[in-house]
């Protein structure tokens, strides 16, 4: 009976560190034989969490343990090479769909709402850059013409006033999100302690308690 008990309870506590569990399935169009890495950053340093060697078409499924959502990095062990892809990781199954020719600039992620709040701000941002890199080779084309940089420049600074806007904005109508915290963490780090209080009091406690929002609180205080 004892024996019975302690095997159902063992069953319990499987279950329970499922719940705690990542994975990830990965089809990549073109790659036919190599390594794939999970990774994340741990103590300012990226680790491996699993590793998968693909020959031929067998399945990719790369495995973690994970407390909260955090950064991911699905990785080609592919020397010389950026082949790495960021993504939000949340517990659950998440689907990475790319190739190999264009691995980390053409992809689809399904399965982490974080995730998709993450591409809806990343796509934003990348519009607010590339206006200012417009702006700059506006700038150096006209670089004889003193009163045309001065314009330019104005623009330039506008472009990063609103930039920085639509950040703030962002984490702190997003509370519900391990996004925002991370936003707080990558975009703010070095504002003032009023406004990562401001970003910090929109958040849900589940996000607060995370690891992104501890890391957010840890740093209000040291100010």
């Amino acid at each position: 009976m004892k024996f019975k008990l302690l095997f159902i309870l063992l069953i319990i506590l499987g279950c329970e560190n499922d719940k705690n569990l990542i994975n990830v399935n990965i089809q990549i169009d073109g790659f036919k034989k190599g390594k794939v890495y999970l990774q994340k950053i741990k103590d300012s340093t990226l680790v491996n969490l699993d590793s998968v060697f693909v020959d031929s078409k067998n399945l990719i499924i790369l495995k973690s343990k994970i407390e909260s959502p955090e950064i991911f990095y699905i990785d080609l062990g592919i020397s010389g090479k950026d082949n790495k892809i960021a993504f939000f990781a949340e517990k659950g199954e998440i689907k990475i769909v790319t190739n190999l020719k264009r691995f980390n600039t053409d992809f689809e992620i399904s399965g982490s709402s974080n995730d998709s709040i993450y591409r809806k701000y990343l796509s934003i941002i990348k519009k607010f850059n590339n206006n200012k890199l417009d702006l700059i080779k506006l700038s150096f084309d006209n670089s004889k013409n003193k009163d045309s940089v001065s314009i330019i420049q104005a623009k330039i600074e506008s472009l990063n006033k609103r930039q920085y806007m639509y950040s703030l904005n962002f984490a702190v109508t997003n509370g519900d999100y391990h996004v925002a915290p991370y936003i707080a963490l990558t975009e703010f780090y070095n504002s003032e302690k009023i406004l990562l209080d401001t970003i910090k009091s929109s958040l849900s406690n589940e996000v607060l308690n995370s690891k992104y929002g501890k890391i957010l609180n840890e740093l209000i205080e040291s100010k």
